[in-house]
């Protein structure tokens, strides 16, 4: 809510005022940080910086915000146009349309109100400045396709320095720890049955959550288990697998039916203490690959190691894919063998996994020269 103008700053426009001996100058409260910026003592030109600063800081009242949104030149608009036009034609999975809709939805509420023309690289940099490693990168991809998208259909200009916004940031070095084979015991031994075979089934087969949590007893064909990967799907025979059962495989399918309900058609699956229906639901017993996630963090987080560590060093429910792939290699399977089951298009992806497992031996060089 705008405060009250005094007499004195009666004639002035909002977060001007006037200040000093004989009030002869001039200093601007920003809006959003509350801070002072003098003026100088020119009133014609403070009013006229005041003004443009307005106009720039400040978000618009409802009713202003409503005629700007249905103006072709609201930013806002456009996001609602990209929504309606081109999402759909990107063949999204649901779960990848409900994550992007909740970044537009973060990003029609904090830069909707600018007018397209209007939206500055500066005012772009802020807000990705409020978010950190990977959501600063998803996030920006975001605003980066809903601005192209406006420019291809004559929403807003060609901004050069907007340009400057697909540079990425220089980030910190990952800090995300990788999950050793001792780790890796800790969690499974605190886990409740369900996320044990899921943990299991993960390591054994590299397999991604999202594809975890949608195996079936159906999928398997004689000795095959077929899992169709969908990050990877759109690059073709590499994305569809049939993974030939082995005696570990086999043995933590065979535990998977024995957890309740025992007629849940996926392999990982649990009995819920209640039924809260979600979006694409088959079964009660059914999962979610968020729910996955958020369970393996809980279970890790209880335990005294991980304690002592930052939150975005704790290893995630995906650093077994990486575990599994390197144990596959100590144990002397080659790097095809772990790039076919990764699906993987290059060997520098799964390299990429697997070299953070590296393991060092210890010597010395202490020759006398």
């Amino acid at each position: 809510m705008a405060r009250q103008r005094t007499k004195a700053n009666s004639d002035l426009p909002e977060n001007l005022y006037r200040y000093g001996r004989d009030n002869q100058y001039f200093r601007y409260r920003h809006p959003q940080t509350g801070k002072m910026h003098g003026m100088g003592s020119d009133k014609i030109k403070a009013i006229a910086a005041a003004k443009k600063l307005n106009h720039i800081l400040m978000k618009p009242s409802d009713l202003v915000r409503a005629v700007l949104d249905s103006s072709h030149e609201s930013f806002a608009n456009c996001i609602r146009r990209y929504q309606e036009e081109r999402q759909p034609l990107e063949s999204l999975k649901p779960a990848t349309v409900k994550l992007e809709n909740y970044r537009l939805n973060a990003l029609s509420k904090d830069l909707g109100h600018y007018l397209a023309d209007d939206l500055t690289v500066k005012a772009c940099a802020e807000w990705l400045d409020g978010f950190k490693g990977n959501a600063y990168t998803k996030h920006r991809g975001t605003l980066i396709k809903v601005c192209t998208f406006a420019v291809s259909k004559g929403l807003m200009r060609l901004n050069v320095g907007l340009n400057t916004m697909t540079a990425p940031r220089l980030t910190e070095k990952k800090r995300r720890r990788p999950l050793s084979k001792e780790w890796y015991d800790l969690i499974y031994q605190g886990a409740p049955e369900w996320l044990q075979v899921a943990m299991a089934l993960a390591l054994v087969t590299l397999q991604r959550r999202g594809d975890l949590v949608l195996a079936r007893y159906d999928d398997i064909e004689g000795d095959r288990l077929k899992i169709i990967q969908a990050k990877t799907e759109q690059h073709g025979h590499r994305a569809f697998l049939k993974i030939q059962i082995g005696e570990s495989l086999a043995g933590i399918i065979e535990r998977s039916q024995q957890i309740k309900p025992l007629n849940c058609p996926f392999i990982v699956h649990r009995l819920p203490a209640r039924r809260i229906p979600f979006d694409g639901q088959e079964h009660h017993g059914q999962i979610q690959g968020d729910y996955l996630g958020k369970t393996f963090q809980k279970v890790r987080d209880q335990i005294p190691v991980f304690k002592e560590m930052e939150p975005e060093e704790r290893p995630t429910f995906h650093e077994i894919r990486a575990l599994g792939g390197a144990l596959y290699l100590r144990q002397g399977f080659s790097k095809e063998y772990v790039n076919l089951l990764m699906g993987h298009t290059t060997q520098k992806m799964t390299d990429d996994y697997t070299d953070r497992h590296q393991q060092w031996t210890e010597c010395a060089a202490e020759l006398v020269f």
